[in-house]
């Protein structure tokens, strides 16, 4: 699906096939849902910012992308998510090739839970 886009210099709207995208994407930690019903499509090349206050879901919804949720005691995802028009959630999913293709960089580090150099190899 293409997601239309307008440039800040012209008035000709421009499709941008979508990188990243989700389909009534729901998260739970337990019995708590993180996240409900989310549906967005991130255009490829360009820059998008997902702005909200401190708790609100922003990390949860990017960690969907590499599967860092994964790692979680019962976090559970429903719904869609997309990485170049691929569900990264399908069964036959190699989840080590996502995550060596969707890295992410937060203000604090958060790495995953082994060692040092399983972290970064």
């Amino acid at each position: 699906m293409d997601t239309r886009i307008f440039a800040p210099d012209t008035r000709q709207p421009h499709l941008l096939a979508t990188k990243l995208g989700s389909r009534d994407v729901n998260l739970f930690y337990g019995k708590f849902q993180a996240l409900r019903n989310i549906s967005l499509d991130v255009p490829d090349r360009a820059v998008t910012a997902i702005i909200g206050p401190s708790g609100c879901g922003k990390s949860s919804y990017l960690r969907l992308f590499n599967r860092m949720n994964d790692l979680i005691l019962d976090a559970r995802v429903t719904g869609r998510v997309e990485v170049d028009g691929y569900d990264i959630y399908a069964r036959d999913v190699d989840v080590v090739d996502v995550r060596r293709r969707v890295g992410m960089v937060f203000q604090r580090p958060n790495p995953f839970p082994m060692s040092i150099f399983e972290n970064v190899a």
